[in-house]
């Protein structure tokens, strides 16, 4: 697969076919180093986006090249993981359940305050198609190009754990390129995927790659 991906010039529609055969592999190597800690999806996420940039580096072992695949990856990877808790080490611990109030009827906590992360499910195609038309009118053929080409690997390599195939590149051409657009709802029935799962990665993960380019176009949103 290493060698498949080697083979076609990058940007091109093979090498990216490629590429997500090799990562629905790869991610199911064993000897993946796990983490506990929350955001450790982000630091896989952010090791994918690395190997995809970095696999011409890669220099397998004579003896088994899935173990020094692994080495390769995990040494990314626990170096990621490091830099969570150090990042985690200089902020204040701040527990939602926590009173906030300033008298004793006042009981609320932070997390009484906080809205729903969750909207209901079946407004979820509502918003994405009201956002749809506001994103698809500011994107310049320069980001379009980019969402396309993704030159650096950082929206193919950028996906919810256990569908590869439902990465930001994927989903920025399905829900903002495209015409007609796709809905949430239809990508996440071909692919079997969780509708909430694939909301939460568009809207957490991808939409943010996406800002970062057209910044690089003077966008500004």
């Amino acid at each position: 697969l290493i060698e498949e991906v080697s083979r076609y010039r990058d940007p091109s529609p093979e090498r990216q076919k490629a590429l997500n055969r090799f990562l629905i592999v790869v991610q199911n190597l064993p000897g993946i180093y796990k983490s506990s800690h929350v955001d450790y999806l982000e630091a896989l996420n952010r090791t994918w986006e690395w190997v995809i940039r970095n696999l011409y580096q890669f220099e397998p072992s004579s003896t088994s090249v899935e173990k020094s695949l692994v080495t390769w990856i995990n040494g990314y990877l626990r170096w990621r993981i490091r830099d969570l808790y150090i990042s985690d080490s200089n902020y204040p611990k701040i527990s939602t359940n926590q009173p906030i109030g300033n008298s004793e009827e006042d009981s609320r906590t932070l997390e009484d305050r906080l809205p729903d992360p969750k909207p209901c499910l079946s407004k979820l195609d509502d918003y994405i198609e009201a956002i749809q038309t506001a994103e698809r009118q500011r994107l310049s053929q320069g980001i379009l190009a980019e969402i396309k080409n993704d030159p650096d690997g950082k929206l193919i390599g950028c996906h919810p754990r256990n569908y590869p195939e439902c990465n930001c590149q994927l989903l920025a051409i399905r829900l903002l390129v495209q015409e007609p657009p796709q809905r949430i709802a239809d990508i996440a029935r071909e692919f079997k995927a969780n509708q909430q799962t694939l909301y939460s990665h568009w809207k957490k993960k991808c939409l943010p790659k996406l800002q970062d380019i057209g910044k690089t176009f003077g966008h500004q949103p």
